[in-house]
């Protein structure tokens, strides 16, 4: 059986105008089909992009937690097998700040050239998508090429990271420089 739609522009509450046709027309087919505002059909499409969107913002955040855990686990780490080297700096006359600045700078770098890849690859993944067939009703809904929201995202995960490493750069600053050199 062909399906037919039909659109109809109504005053006044489409509720109200979508019962009188379909009782109108029912008279005629017993069998209709259902009559939709299109208020409804809006409130559908919208709820599958509202899904998307949290779906999507949850996994982000469970990505950001556990390179954040990760980061933290290996600095950590890494700072602890360089309590020795960091316990002579101290004795040798470094502050606790150039130690922390020591440690940060040492972080900085991996993330920043990391977060460079990651954007370059966004960038270029994005124009990709931009170039594919479905490109036009992506960039309807979504602007992939949105320059704020790369550096936002840039400016998040590099404030993370750095959160992330100044607990146990802080910690390192901490340390007395002659119980470590004792226990070498």
């Amino acid at each position: 059986a062909p399906h037919t739609s039909m659109v109809a522009r109504v005053q006044g509450a489409p509720t109200l105008a979508r019962q009188a046709l379909f009782t109108r027309l029912t008279t005629i087919d017993p069998n209709l089909g259902a009559i939709v505002t299109l208020q409804s059909v809006a409130r559908t499409e919208t709820f599958f992009l509202d899904t998307a969107f949290w779906v999507s913002t949850v996994l982000g955040g469970l990505a950001l937690l556990l390179t954040v855990s990760g980061l933290f686990s290996v600095l950590s780490y890494l700072v602890e097998q360089r309590t020795r080297e960091i316990g002579v700096r101290m004795a040798l006359g470094a502050t606790p700040r150039t130690v922390t600045t020591l440690v940060l700078g040492q972080v900085t770098r991996p993330v920043l050239a990391g977060l460079a890849a990651g954007a370059a690859l966004a960038a270029a993944l994005a124009m990709a998508v931009l170039a594919s067939p479905v490109g036009a009703l992506v960039s309807q809904i979504v602007h992939v090429t949105d320059p704020l929201a790369y550096l936002a995202s840039v400016v998040l995960i590099l404030a993370v990271c750095l959160l992330a490493a100044w607990i146990p750069a802080a910690r390192a600053a901490r340390v007395d420089p002659m119980r470590t050199l004792r226990d070498a």
